[in-house]
């Protein structure tokens, strides 16, 4: 029964469900590639059999010591990431795959996330991947033609892509790819994307402008000048992959993801609804009862056992993170009912900040729920930081 005086809210004006609390995603670093790309910030090093050992040791008994049955009870996502996850070959791939396995035989997971690059993407991984409840596979591509991909310092051609997603295909129909945008030298990809999406059923797409990334040999060719800084380019690649996608049937549901109806990564999702995580492996980072856990960075710091840094979610830090997550959901936006649910009443400052924001048409307004405009998507990370 409504109570006196308040008017019965139909189904689409309730505010959202808090998240649930006892949703939990597991993520697993894994840090080996076939070789280091130029601009790569990620913890990764060249694969070779003995630190592939002593990681997957390591991997174990993090695993075993971490989650607890009653965490196991709760992950409902995993993603093992890196790096690149193929790197490790099949026997050492499938020994991780067991080990987790194993320990989650009663977890109640909807999605298991692998990333692969092409080079290491082969016919012989299928028997590993296929068994996988909610199988995802994303590969980085990350460019579309031969020239592009050598320009990055990438391993595969755009012909072992192609032949990595066919391989992938036949082992699950949600199939995702990941791209690079924004690279100054180097023209649109929307053409070749378009006849990828056209002629292959990718449902997932994620794409990254290029940042610089402190001590890679990117960083220091653009210092030199012999590189171009990516900050100077500015967003029409993105509206063209978006036109792109949209026209063939993909939700842009994140500033940079698009998905098939129905193919959103609920992994992703769940950090952006900011649920619990758990982060294995080194450089790993999780979240959990209100604590930070950031696992050590380099391999051989991980493997001797080096602690963790740990930092407590203050109620600042989850309201910042909350404007900012919730502002990337292009489709969700941010509702303040949740934020009245989650924090009290909206501060006068932030009301007012989004009135401006409105205003200047870099916001669209609908009730109490807020979204990036089209123009105010190429400045998202300004507007989000004047809310704060």
């Amino acid at each position: 029964m409504t109570p006196p005086g308040r008017a019965a809210l139909r189904p689409d004006d309730r505010p959202p469900r808090p998240a649930a609390a006892d949703r939990l995603g597991l993520y697993v670093h894994v840090p080996f590639c076939v070789g280091k790309c130029a601009y790569c910030g990620f913890s990764s090093i060249p694969a070779a059999a003995d630190p592939i050992a002593r990681y997957l040791d390591r991997l174990s008994t993090e695993a075993h010591d971490r989650i607890t049955p009653a965490l196991a009870a709760r992950i409902q996502t995993v993603f093992i990431g890196g790096g690149n996850p193929t790197a490790l070959g099949v026997a050492a791939l499938g020994r991780l795959l067991h080990t987790l396995s194993d320990i989650l035989s009663s977890s109640p997971i909807e999605e298991w996330t692998i990333e692969s690059n092409p080079e290491t993407f082969s016919r012989d991984l299928l028997p590993l991947l296929r068994p996988l409840p909610g199988l995802r596979l994303s590969l980085g591509l990350q460019r579309l033609r031969d020239e592009e991909i050598a320009w990055l310092g990438r391993a595969a051609t755009a012909r072992q892509g192609r032949q990595a997603l066919e391989i992938a295909l036949a082992a699950t129909p949600n199939v995702g790819v990941d791209l690079i945008l924004g690279v100054p030298e180097l023209p649109p990809l929307v053409p070749e994307l378009r006849s990828l999406v056209e002629s292959l059923p990718v449902r997932h797409v994620s794409a990254y402008f290029l940042t610089l990334e402190e001590d890679t040999p990117y960083a220091a060719a653009v210092a030199s000048g012999t590189r171009r800084d990516p900050a100077e380019t500015g967003p029409e690649e993105l509206f063209g992959v978006t036109a792109a996608l949209q026209a063939a049937g993909f939700e842009h549901y994140e500033i940079s993801n698009f998905a098939r109806p129905g193919s959103r990564c609920r992994h992703n999702l769940a950090y952006w609804h900011q649920h619990d995580y758990l982060g294995l492996g080194p450089a790993a980072v999780g979240t959990l009862a209100g604590e930070r856990r950031t696992n050590a960075a380099s391999l051989a710091d991980w493997l001797a056992d080096a602690p963790p840094t740990i930092e407590r979610l203050d109620e600042a830090t989850r309201q910042r993170e909350f404007l900012m997550l919730r502002l990337r959901l292009l489709q969700e936006g941010l509702d303040l009912r949740e934020w009245e649910f989650r924090f009290g009443p909206p501060p006068p400052p932030l009301s007012e900040a989004l009135g401006r924001e409105v205003a200047a048409g870099l916001l669209g307004r609908v009730g109490p729920r807020y979204r990036l405009t089209p123009a105010g998507l190429p400045f998202a990370n300004q507007v989000i930081a004047r809310l704060f």
